[in-house]
């Protein structure tokens, strides 16, 4: 069995052609079968003149990037210092 892909024109076959608009369509392929027998794949694939679009740059403007810093403070905070207080009073059994 050759592993090279021949290409068909298939513009003259409407039921051809209607299967493989609605492959492409959906993105689902299709097993080609007569009876019980397993005859072909029909797999859609992507258009050659369309190139998969760049990931759009990180800028100022992004949304998730401007949040970075919302809750900074000049106050000094004791968080660091008194870290295993807190932890130690968070898991302490509570009482009443």
């Amino acid at each position: 069995m050759s592993t090279e892909v021949q290409p068909i024109d298939i513009a003259d076959s409407v039921e051809l052609l209607d299967l493989a608009e609605e492959v492409r369509r959906s993105g689902v392929g299709r097993l080609l079968m007569r009876g019980g027998q397993e005859l072909a794949l029909l797999v859609p694939i992507a258009p050659r003149d369309e190139e998969p679009s760049p990931r759009p740059a990180r800028d100022e403007e992004d949304a998730l990037l401007n949040i970075i810093g919302i809750g900074a403070s000049t106050e000094p905070t004791d968080i660091a210092r008194d870290e295993l207080e807190y932890l130690a009073e968070a898991y302490a059994p509570s009482r009443g």
